[in-house]
């Protein structure tokens, strides 16, 4: 079974060029995930083999989606969800996150504010192009290349699935757009926090040596790249405890990345008290 280690492209250098790059691919057998405030970017999500289950949390919050071989998932930036694997066995997927850096070429194209779900009927043509698009990822990345393989990808899923889509509307005309590496890599962290992070693999997705990004956080943020993580997984943390009080530690802690021992030692040093307080509201 093949596995692809997530891959990023954040330096976004054709931003201003092109209304839709990439921003990270890979393909893995997928672990449970709750995204209570969302992606910053849109996901393609394909199933390969196994099944999982997938809900949009808020109105519909109680509707589960099985995701079963050959589905392919539309979920849109900002869209609270989550996912699973369905049983005890591997549930293994491809994925390609992408920016909408301007215009509403997605709405143009019949994409809405809302997770789609499509049959996919040839597996190995997408899973061939976004093997593309994560080949051409990582340390030295080739946005020109990827930024090509993910309109292709896009050209196939609209062919493909062309009846099920709404119709087109037109698209807007381009504003300029940029995002300096710090902001970059702080989104990153943001989107990323379950994941094991450490400095050379941060300043690989972003682009930069590690002595150049700590340079760049210590100017612009006063701290550490790792510093600035260790102090986002607990402030995160402490909202959750606040605004999920039906979660438990452990649940908290694999959300923020973290074992739930090391997480509770570190809530106390830095908050003196236990994360199972609740302060009144």
């Amino acid at each position: 079974m093949e596995l692809l280690t997530l891959r990023s492209n954040l330096n976004q250098t054709l931003s201003e060029l092109l209304p839709l790059t990439v921003y990270t691919a890979g393909m893995e057998n997928q672990r449970s995930i709750t995204r209570m405030k969302g992606f910053s970017a849109h996901q393609l999500f394909l199933t390969i083999s196994g099944s999982g289950r997938f809900r949009r949390l808020g109105s519909e919050k109680d509707k589960w989606d099985i995701l079963k071989s050959g589905n392919l998932l539309y979920i849109p930036a900002g869209c609270a969800h989550e996912y699973m694997p369905q049983d005890s066995g591997a549930w293994h997927v491809a994925y390609v996150t992408f920016l909408e850096n301007f215009g509403n070429t997605l709405k143009g194209w019949g994409f809405r504010d809302i997770p789609r779900l499509f049959a996919v009927t040839d597996i190995p043509a997408i899973t061939g192009r976004i093997r593309d698009i994560w080949a051409h990822s990582g340390g030295a990345p080739d946005p020109w290349h990827t930024s090509e393989a993910l309109y292709a990808l896009m050209l196939h899923i609209l062919k493909s699935n062309q009846e099920q889509l709404p119709s087109a509307s037109p698209v807007a005309l381009p504003d300029s757009y940029r995002e300096s590496a710090v902001d970059t890599a702080v989104q990153f962290l943001r989107d990323h926090l379950n994941r094991p992070i450490t400095i050379a693999s941060l300043a690989e997705h972003v682009g930069y040596s590690q002595k150049q990004l700590t340079r760049l956080f210590r100017s612009a943020l006063d701290t550490t790249p790792l510093q600035y993580l260790h102090k986002l997984r607990l402030h995160t943390a402490r909202q959750m405890l606040n605004e999920y009080p039906d979660l438990s530690i452990r649940q908290i802690a694999a959300y923020v990345g973290m074992e739930p021992v090391y997480f509770t030692r570190l809530y106390k040093r830095a908050y003196n008290e236990l994360p199972s307080y609740k302060p009144e509201k």
